[in-house]
C-alpha cells in the first residue's frame, strides 16, 4: 500500500504529520500492557518506560476512519498537552467529512495502548468451538459482529481536558505510544450476544434496554431477566429487563447492549465476561 504522508508543523516540542491509508489495527507499538481478567488498565499504564525517548500518538476521528493524525513528541509528554495539541489539529481529519463541525464526544473518547486486545483471538475462537454444539445461527451472528469491532488495549482514565488539566492525578506523564480516539457523538446503539439479529439500532431518548432487545429477537438461550449495558466509556452496567425487576435506566449514545447466555456448556462458563471485557475496550 501506497502511503501518502507530509509534515505539517514543526516545532520544539510537536512536530505533526497526516498519514492516509492505514488501518487502526496495523499500528505497531512500542510497548504493551499486560492484560487484566477484566480490563483494570488506568493512567498508570501510559507511564511505564519504553525503549525511545519519543513518544507518538495516532489521533482519529472513529475507528472506521482511513485517515489519521500523527503527533510526535520526542520526550515523554503529560497527557493534558496530547488533548490540547489532538484538539487544536482534529479539524485537520475532518476536512472532506460529514463530521466537520460536529463537537467531540468525550463520553466515548478513548486512548489504547495497542490494537487487536490480546484477548480477542481466543474468544473468537471459543465461539467457533461452540457453533458446533449450539445455536449456530445466534452463535455466528455474534462472532461476526465481534470479528468487525476494533477492540483494542483501553488504558481507561479520564480524558475530558478541564479534568486532566485540573486533577494532577489524571495527567500522567505518557511514555509511550498510544492511539487516541476523539468520535463525535453517535446516534447509534450495538445490540448484541445471545439474539437472532444483532443490530446497530437508533438511539432514542428514554429508551431502554428491553426496548433495544425486542428489535433484536432474544434467543431461547439468553438471559431474560438482565442485560449488560457498555456505556461509552467503558463503564460496565446490569439493567433489569424482566417485567418483574424492571427499572429503567438510561443508555448513552455509542452505548452497547449485551444480553448474555442463560447456560454455557463446561469450559465456556466465563465466556460471558470474557465477551463483555472485550466490549469495553471498543474504539468507537
Amino acid at each position: 500500500m501506497k502511503l501518502l504522508s507530509f509534515t505539517a508543523l514543526k516545532s520544539s516540542y510537536l512536530t505533526r504529520q497526516v498519514v492516509l491509508g492505514l488501518s487502526l489495527a496495523c499500528y505497531i507499538f512500542t510497548s504493551s500492557v499486560v492484560a487484566a481478567k477484566p480490563d483494570t488498565v488506568t493512567s498508570e499504564a501510559i507511564t511505564t518506560e519504553a525503549k525511545i525517548n519519543s513518544v507518538t500518538v495516532m489521533l482519529t476521528s472513529s475507528q472506521s476512519q482511513s485517515q489519521q493524525l500523527q503527533l510526535h513528541y520526542p520526550t515523554p509528554v503529560r497527557l493534558q498537552q496530547i488533548l490540547a495539541d489532538s484538539q487544536a489539529n482534529l479539524s485537520q481529519l475532518l476536512v472532506n467529512s460529514d463530521q466537520t463541525g460536529r463537537p467531540i464526544y468525550w463520553t466515548g473518547a478513548g486512548v489504547f495502548t495497542a490494537f487487536p486486545h490480546p484477548d480477542k483471538a481466543n474468544v473468537l475462537n471459543q465461539l467457533n468451538t461452540l457453533v458446533q454444539q449450539a445455536e449456530r445461527e445466534v452463535l455466528v451472528g455474534l462472532k461476526n459482529t465481534l470479528d468487525a469491532l476494533a477492540i483494542g488495549q483501553r488504558v481507561f482514565t479520564p480524558l475530558d481536558y478541564d479534568h486532566v488539566r485540573i486533577n494532577k492525578a489524571d495527567n500522567p506523564l505518557v511514555k509511550q505510544n498510544l492511539t487516541l480516539v476523539l468520535p463525535p457523538r453517535p446516534s447509534t446503539v450495538l445490540v448484541l450476544g445471545a439474539v437472532h439479529k444483532p443490530q446497530y439500532l437508533s438511539w432514542q431518548t428514554r429508551k431502554g434496554a428491553d426496548d433495544y432487545l425486542k428489535q433484536a429477537q432474544p434467543a431461547d438461550i439468553a438471559d431474560n431477566s438482565v442485560a449488560t449495558v457498555i456505556q461509552p466509556d467503558g463503564n460496565v452496567e446490569q439493567h433489569p429487563i424482566a417485567y418483574w425487576n424492571h427499572n429503567h435506566r438510561d443508555i448513552a449514545p455509542g452505548a452497547i447492549v449485551y444480553l448474555g447466555f442463560s447456560s454455557l456448556p463446561s469450559g465456556y462458563k466465563d465466556l460471558n465476561d470474557a465477551i463483555i471485557n472485550l466490549l469495553r475496550n471498543r474504539a468507537l
